[in-house]
């Protein structure tokens, strides 16, 4: 992530580290309620509600349905902090990965 988009980034939700915390700062600059962007998306207002508080996780399809209806590219969604942190399921998946190529 570029420095510029950081930095807007941090001026519109200053310490906003999560998906559901940027989704929910975008459309509040936008002036959008959640019954608004159920209208705009298709996305249940309980669902937008669980996303925004992390009881559901962005998916790559929500994060380009927001992007389009707030106006911004998808990874700041995705990756929020400018970083693809791996969970242990994905450092699991490498270490396997290494070990069958390095046994051939």
């Amino acid at each position: 992530m570029t420095r510029k988009m950081k930095d807007v980034l941090d001026k519109l939700a200053p310490g906003a580290t999560t998906p559901g915390e940027l989704l929910r700062a975008f459309r509040k600059r936008d002036g959008f309620t959640l019954k608004d962007m159920e209208e705009i998306t298709g996305i249940r207002e309980s669902n937008l509600s669980a996303i925004e508080n992390g009881s559901i996780g962005m998916t790559q399809h929500y994060a380009e349905l927001f992007a389009a209806a707030l106006s911004v590219h998808p990874m700041v969604f995705l990756y929020p902090n400018g970083e693809f942190a791996k969970d242990e399921r994905l450092l699991e998946i490498e270490r396997k990965a290494w070990l069958m190529r390095r046994n051939g």
